[in-house]
């Protein structure tokens, strides 16, 4: 299902993993386009934001983003960092996230030079 609407970006935040919460606000909607934007939420969703008018070459773009069982793929890297943040969050530890990963990076680092001949 496709939604194409127009309106205004009314606020941007960055979150503590690093990600954006974007507040959109739309002109008056019918019932039925309400209805079939709520099927979206709680769900992975491409979004294509634009000035301009969209075009047909723009959402053939973005239907080719992958998007593997609804969610975003991440990379391993990725995964393990997210993974480490959780884990510095439940430490309580002192230090801030990006000094705790750092030293942790470096723990794991060493312990896996540690096994080279």
């Amino acid at each position: 299902m496709k939604v194409v609407l127009e309106g205004i970006v009314e606020g941007l935040s960055t979150l503590k993993d690093g990600s954006l919460k974007i507040v959109l606000s739309t002109q008056e909607v019918d019932g039925t386009t309400a209805a079939n934007i709520f099927q979206f939420r709680n769900l992975f969703v491409k979004v294509l934001i634009s000035n301009t008018n969209i075009t047909a070459m723009d959402e053939e773009l973005v239907d080719k983003t992958a998007i593997v069982a609804g969610k975003k793929p991440k990379s391993e890297s990725s995964r393990l960092r997210a993974v480490l943040f959780r884990v510095h969050e439940q430490s309580n530890s002192n230090d801030e996230f990006e000094v705790w990963y750092k030293a942790e990076m470096n723990r794991v680092i060493e312990h896996y030079k540690g096994k080279l001949d």
